[in-house]
């Protein structure tokens, strides 16, 4: 049980939703990488920012979020009631024109805000080999909405220098090639909320989840962050609607506990029996 669970009655997973919820405003396109973010996405869609738009997959835009619970397998519930697809040319387009807003989830983050979802070690000769870097080039010197999240703060995944650098960061590179757009805005982890100083200097803490102190984050970094300015705010708890629509609406599984800092062994199986469930007893049960 995380210090927030033990303090307020909500998961460390519930209180990233709620402050991934805030970023997706407006008459933007929301994707979130994260099982969390696409969670948040819907929270935002539903309570605070009807105007925005639910995007699925890469390609089915405005899915009803409400014709289904949060599931392992619902990517053919949002084709079913997409209002309309879009091809990977129309996507970056879409991008370019700063009409995403987007939450990534790196397998690292380094102190000037570049990511990585590529390789782990060398990457001639790697230790893992991940998904490669996708659309995060684009993504990065494009996206006018940029958040990360990282499910787990460790030295491991918030680090001095990225093994591969998918997306660049803050600093004289991004600097000299006059990028001003695809800014890392904010990162999101089990233990707070941070941002980036714009010239490269390093990664600060904006606030601190329930029960977690300035040390316990230095402890859990890769690098030396830049000194607090005065007193750290705590940050701010999910609200009872939106405990509410996260537990009982959109994600009454827990599909959202695939985040958590240490997931439940069995998890998997858990939500398969639990979705297996679900559409077989909805009305006109999906088989």
């Amino acid at each position: 049980m995380s210090a927030a669970e033990q303090a307020g009655g909500y998961t460390v997973e519930e209180q990233v939703i709620s402050v991934l919820a805030q970023i997706y405003r407006g008459e933007v396109i929301a994707v979130g990488a994260t099982a969390c973010a696409e969670i948040a996405t819907r929270l935002a869609k539903v309570l605070y920012a009807p105007e925005i738009v639910l995007m699925a997959g890469g390609s089915m835009a405005g899915y009803d979020c409400a014709a289904t619970p949060k599931a392992l397998n619902d990517e053919w519930v949002s084709s079913e009631t997409a209002v309309r697809g879009s091809d990977w040319i129309e996507t970056f387009d879409l991008i370019s024109a700063g009409k995403y807003a987007i939450c990534m989830g790196p397998v690292q983050v380094d102190r000037t805000g570049s990511c990585n979802i590529s390789v782990l070690g060398d990457w001639r000769r790697p230790k893992v080999a991940l998904i490669g870097s996708r659309g995060i080039p684009d993504d990065m010197v494009r996206l006018e909405e940029l958040t990360f999240h990282v499910r787990r703060h460790t030295p491991r995944s918030i680090v001095e220098r990225v093994d591969f650098r998918c997306g660049l960061g803050f600093g004289p590179e991004r600097d000299k090639i006059g990028l001003t757009l695809g800014e890392p805005r904010m990162l999101v982890t089990d233990l707070g909320v941070f941002d980036f100083d714009r010239t490269g200097a390093g990664m600060r803490v904006r606030s601190l989840h329930a029960g977690v102190t300035f040390d316990d984050v230095a402890a859990a970094t890769g690098f030396e962050l830049l000194p607090p300015d005065g007193e750290i705010p705590a940050t701010p708890p999910p609200t009872a609607e939106e405990l509410r629509l996260i537990r009982e609406v959109i994600d009454p599984l827990g599909v959202r506990r695939l985040d958590a800092p240490a997931p439940p062994a069995g998890l998997l199986a858990e939500l398969a029996e639990a979705e297996r469930d679900l559409w077989t007893t909805a009305p006109g049960g999906h088989r």
